[in-house]
C-alpha cells in the first residue's frame, strides 16, 4: 500500500493541492486542504491485483466553490486513469471515484470527499 500512498501523494503535489496522508500536521492549517485515508478490500484476484480506494477528504473555510473547483482537478486528472511504475515494479492505476460534500454545522468550515478508484499489481 506504500507505494499506492507515494503515487498519489505525488500526483496531488502535481496537482499543486495542498495534501497530506492521514492528518494535516500544518498548524494552523493552510486552506483549503486534502487529507488521505484508504480502505482496502480482503483478498486478491488470480493475477494479484489489489483494489484499495483512496479516500481524500477537503477541507476549506469560505464558501464551498473552492472544494468544488479543486475537486473539478482531481477529477479531470484521473477521469480517465493514470498508470504509474513504481521503481520497486509496482504498477499503480488510478481513477476518480465519485466524490461528495459533507455537511457540518461548524461555522465556515466546508467538508468534502473525494474517492480514487486503485488497481495495484505489486512489483519485487
Amino acid at each position: 500500500m506504500e507505494d499506492v500512498l507515494a503515487v498519489v501523494n505525488n500526483q496531488l503535489q502535481k496537482l499543486g493541492l495542498n495534501y497530506e496522508f492521514g492528518s494535516m500536521t500544518e498548524s494552523p492549517p493552510k486552506y483549503p486542504y486534502w487529507v488521505g485515508g484508504y480502505s482496502e478490500p480482503e483478498g486478491l484476484t488470480e493475477d494479484g491485483k489489489e483494489e484499495p480506494t483512496v479516500i481524500l477528504t477537503g477541507f476549506s473555510r469560505g464558501k464551498h466553490i473552492t472544494l468544488e473547483q479543486q475537486k473539478s482537478i482531481i477529477k479531470d486528472h484521473f477521469r480517465h486513469g493514470v498508470s504509474v511504475m513504481t521503481e520497486n515494479g509496482s504498477a499503480v492505476v488510478i481513477f476518480y471515484g465519485g466524490s461528495f460534500p459533507i455537511p457540518l454545522e461548524e461555522g465556515d468550515l466546508k467538508k468534502c470527499q473525494v474517492n480514487l478508484t486503485i488497481k495495484f499489481w505489486k512489483g519485487n
